[in-house]
């Protein structure tokens, strides 16, 4: 899924302890949205959510049997 940190948000430097590099963090705080598979508890209140993680559903072929 990926998300997007709220307008208005900045985030302390605790990227360790949330699972994010560095280099994620440093994206989240300059509004970009970051790839994660799951919102760490401790800044998900300042997250939203702009891409889910379901999987899209495949077409299904036509034939016969």
């Amino acid at each position: 899924m990926k998300v997007k940190l709220k307008k208005g948000i900045a985030l302390a430097n605790n990227w360790k302890s949330c699972g994010c590099t560095k280099e994620n963090w440093d994206d989240l705080n300059a509004g970009k949205s970051i790839e994660v598979s799951s919102v760490p508890e401790l800044i998900k209140d300042s997250l939203d959510v702009t891409e889910s993680a379901s999987k899209p559903k495949e077409k299904k072929q036509g034939g016969n049997k």
